[in-house]
């Protein structure tokens, strides 16, 4: 796909989503939902909720991102690590 290129993604009305970019060096985010929250709404629903507090921390904490990768990195270490254990299990 090429760098202008526009995707269209269509989310459900409960879904959130959220849209990390970069551009020169700088991230964007963006929360786009799949429907809105009524003006008179008591409370935001938990998932727009969870993504704007993710949105928030990944803005203003930049020790987030390398610890969010670190989480990550470990996790795919640790899941090929069970991978490989249930391939021995299996051949022995």
């Amino acid at each position: 796909m090429a760098a202008d290129e526009v995707t269209n993604l269509e989310l459900d009305p409960g879904e959130v989503a959220l849209v990390i970019g970069e551009e020169d060096g700088q991230m964007s985010v963006r929360v786009v939902a799949g429907s809105e929250v009524p003006p008179d709404a008591m409370e935001m629903p938990a998932a727009q909720e969870i993504i704007l507090a993710l949105a928030m921390r990944l803005l203003k904490d930049p020790d987030f991102h390398d610890d969010m990768l670190d989480w990550y990195y470990d996790q795919q270490d640790e899941d090929e690590d069970e991978e490989d254990e249930e391939e021995d299990g299996e051949e022995a």
